[in-house]
């Protein structure tokens, strides 16, 4: 399927690669359908397509730091979801909106989104599907600095994902394996500032993703390098953190970018240091916005 072959694209090289494409093929090729004439049951199935794609073209506009544009899309997906009575992937949606107001620090918001999530598609989402949603929640607890509420949500997403059938599961959430539950418990202890706990979702995350998937890398190892930062190792995290700007390659994310920036902040402190000056010129010869 076309979506599927952008949402590879956009995964293995961020958003960057494949949005100026995706968007060509929804106003050429996917709008005009919706404009035609048909029954009922192929009105659902096209109406469900074309919010798999305004959703992706949502997501590629967020990973480059597009964010007014980001939300428009997601909002255009979700009504083309409720039109095509696509709840589970209304829930999508709403994670998704979840996740980009975690990133912009709207903590509060993004709860009530992944909350929205869950109880929009309960009774109709799959075990992955949900677990992904409570992931979501579990992720802006964190960044709330709700140590209980994280953890008990990130226990629901993964008692979920061990009892799933896959057989449930919509094509659209293949993406959701044990390595990217992994990452989001990564990620939820990383912004806890519980390394210890953190670095043992890391091995797992790096144990199991695929090397295709440069940005999930990129990301997750640069995760890794904050942990070390907040134990009072900046050596170790800048060596972590090289590594990973040299595997990102021509990856192009404004997320990423924001990881590293994130870093480079951490980092501060501890300037004069060899290998942090080190970092920092890498990253001042790589990225210059950022330095």
């Amino acid at each position: 399927m076309t979506t599927q072959l952008f949402m590879k694209l956009d995964f293995q090289f961020g958003g960057g690669h494949a949005r100026a494409a995706l968007a060509q093929y929804y106003v050429r090729d996917v709008s005009p359908l919706l404009e035609g004439k048909f029954t009922e049951p192929v009105g659902r199935e096209l109406f469900s397509a074309a919010a798999e794609v305004a959703q992706l073209l949502g997501w590629t506009a967020y990973d480059l730091g597009r964010h007014g544009l980001a939300q428009r899309y997601m909002i255009q997906a979700l009504r083309l979801a409720q039109a095509a009575g696509d709840r589970m992937l209304g829930g999508r949606l709403l994670g998704n909106m979840s996740h980009q107001a975690n990133y912009l620090g709207n903590f509060q918001q993004a709860i009530q989104l992944a909350r929205a999530a869950q109880e929009g598609s309960k009774g109709v989402a799959s075990g992955t599907t949900m677990a992904s949603f409570l992931a979501m929640e579990a992720r802006a607890h964190a960044g709330n600095g709700d140590d209980a509420a994280c953890s008990q949500a990130l226990r629901e997403a993964e008692k979920l994902f061990e009892s799933r059938n896959v057989a449930d599961d919509p094509e659209w959430i293949s993406y959701f394996d044990d390595a990217e539950l992994a990452g989001e418990g990564a990620h939820c202890f990383r912004d806890l500032r519980k390394p210890l706990i953190a670095q043992e979702f890391v091995g797992r995350c790096l144990e199991l993703t695929d090397p295709v998937y440069a940005r999930t890398l990129a990301f997750i190892r640069l995760v890794q390098a904050a942990t070390y930062v907040h134990q009072g190792e900046p050596c170790q995290a800048a060596v972590l953190a090289t590594e990973a700007v040299e595997l990102a390659g021509s990856l192009k994310s404004m997320r990423y970018l924001r990881y590293v920036s994130d870093l480079c902040a951490d980092l501060k402190e501890y300037r004069g240091n060899r290998e942090v000056e080190s970092f920092r010129e890498l990253v001042s010869g790589k990225y210059p916005s950022i330095a």
